[in-house]
């Protein structure tokens, strides 16, 4: 009852004089709250308000080991309100706050033993000082490393921006070359179509050309049929549809040897060494041999003279000695092709045509497996054109992609977040392993993350470069990487990397806190800012 009216006598003292603390004396408060929610516990006419509202008690039931207030707010020094919070002041150290049911439970949670109040055998020591002064060193030793990793991070700050400012450069450089490079496709591409309009009208051209020589072709190959079938009937004196030796013998103009009479061996020479041909086999194989001997009866056709008589004697005796061959029982395939060549050279330009060429206009038509026609010289020429102007194009147009796959790269790279000056941006390109007892684990910052079995294997990918993920204080503290390998029968492997300042850059410790979730603890310089860690000394000096 005196020590409730000690505190109620401070507390009107805190109306009067404003809240301080000084080196010797502390600003009245009830066990277990904050210097800084002093002002909250103070009565009004004996009575005090609960911090959420919802009731008013006499001031002195706070910390009376009783919960009269829902949100505990009346008891902060007991272990009476489930919710209830108490305050360790832990002076030479770092204050916290505990659950109010660890108070007084026989374990020391708070440095300054202030938890453990009414347990004086528990040995608790404060242990504050001693903390607060390790503390100290550890804090000493990272503002070292800061000040040293800050001056790397400053020569990092001035290649990221001089990386950036190349980037730009370059991309200038690149967008005018890009113009200039599609001016020239576009000057390919006219070219390339009056050449291909050129190589057009070569080949319809000389298809219209071919299709005048097939017509021709057809109309004197069924003249010549005609004139084979009517022959043919003329020479059937019987009419069973055959013309045999007998009734060639008949036709003194197939007297080769000019002695007037058309003998077997002559007669046998027309039908191809047979007895008899049919229709067909007469076209084919005997009218080509009849028809010269015909021309020749009918003064259509006269052989070369020669003005010198021993010439043309000469020439007697090959043509007699010819005609010896011919009877003589050797003769073979190769004399029957001469006697037929010469025979064709007898025949006008057109039945020389038809032997020459006997397949011309055969497969006009296209077809899949058809070969390429053999163009002349001309359309040849064209086409050459036409060829090398689409491969200029060609290269025109590979040339043009070239330059805007580097382009989209370099804006990608322009677009990307590499912290506030760039200090992040030497770290892309670069690829940093980290092994443990299963796996080698590799970042490549602003890129992919992956892990391969130590033994040997696939290599998987945990996740690409998505973002900056902020912790809360720092924008720049953590970088996520997603859609990754997916897992089996489960989401997209995901990795987050959080950066810490270090002297060099290097990967401290990976986990995977989450099923298909993965932790990097990446150490660079680039997280090095001596500025900002000095301002957060200030405040945690403040509050030791």
């Amino acid at each position: 009852m005196l020590r409730n009216k000690i505190l109620v006598r401070c507390f009107k003292v805190m109306l009067i004089f404003t809240i301080t603390r000084s080196a010797f004396c502390d600003v009245p408060r009830p066990r277990g709250v904050s210097l800084m929610n002093a002002s909250l516990y103070y009565p009004r006419d004996e009575k005090w308000v609960c911090l959420d509202g919802s009731k008013t008690i006499n001031f002195l039931q706070i910390n009376d080991d009783y919960c009269d207030c829902a949100d505990g707010s009346d008891e902060p020094g007991t272990a009476a309100c489930p919710e209830g919070t108490f305050h360790c002041d832990n002076r030479g150290y770092r204050y916290k706050y505990i659950p109010s049911s660890r108070v007084n439970d026989g374990i020391c949670d708070c440095c300054d033993a202030s938890d453990e109040y009414s347990y004086p055998d528990t040995q608790c020591v404060n242990t504050c000082a001693a903390l607060g002064r390790a503390e100290q060193e550890l804090r000493k030793r990272a503002a070292e490393i800061h000040r040293q990793g800050s001056a790397k991070r400053s020569e990092m700050i001035t290649k990221g921006k001089q990386l950036r400012a190349e980037r730009e450069k370059r991309r200038s450089d690149l967008e005018v070359q890009r113009q200039q490079q599609e001016t020239l496709r576009n000057e390919k591409e006219e070219i390339k179509k009056q050449a291909e309009q050129a190589e057009n009208e070569a080949i319809d051209l000389f298809k219209e050309l071919q299709r005048e020589k097939e017509s021709d072709f057809s109309t004197t190959e069924a003249s010549l049929r005609k004139d084979a079938t009517e022959n043919f009937l003329r020479y059937d004196v019987n009419k069973d549809d055959f013309v045999d030796i007998v009734e060639l013998q008949l036709d003194i103009a197939l007297d080769q040897d000019r002695n007037g009479v058309v003998t077997v061996e002559e007669a046998k020479y027309f039908l191809d060494e047979r007895d008899r041909v049919d229709l067909q086999a007469f076209i084919t194989l005997s009218w080509p041999r009849i028809k010269p001997m015909q021309m020749l009866s009918q003064g259509i056709f006269k052989p070369p003279v020669d003005m010198n008589p021993e010439v043309e004697e000469k020439t007697e005796e090959k043509h007699s000695h010819t005609y010896e061959e011919t009877k003589s029982p050797e003769f073979n395939e190769d004399t029957e092709q001469e006697s037929e060549y010469e025979a064709e050279e007898e025949a006008d330009a057109e039945a020389a045509y038809e032997e020459d060429e006997p397949n011309v206009g055969v497969g006009s038509v296209t077809e899949v497996n058809t070969p390429a026609p053999e163009y002349d010289p001309e359309t040849q020429r064209f086409i050459d054109l036409a060829n090398e102007a689409r491969n200029a194009y060609a290269d025109a147009e590979r040339e043009l992609r070239d330059i805007d796959q580097e382009l989209n790269e370099l804006k990608t790279q322009i677009a990307k977040d590499y912290g506030p000056q760039d200090e992040y941006s030497t770290l892309e390109g670069e690829c940093f392993k980290f092994e443990d007892r299963e796996y080698v684990y590799t970042l490549c910052p602003f890129d992919r993350t992956s892990q391969q079995p130590i033994a040997g294997g696939t290599e998987t990918t945990l996740g690409r470069w998505d973002q900056w993920v902020t912790d809360g204080k720092d924008q720049y503290a953590q970088q996520k990487y997603s859609r990754g390998a997916s897992c089996w029968n489960g989401p997209q492997r995901s990795a987050i990397v959080q950066f810490k300042c270090a002297l060099e850059s290097k990967i401290t410790a990976v986990s995977e806190p989450n099923r298909c979730e993965y932790h990097f603890d990446f150490e660079t310089p680039s997280a090095c800012d001596e500025e900002t860690f000095m301002a957060t000394e200030k405040r945690l000096r403040d509050e030791l």
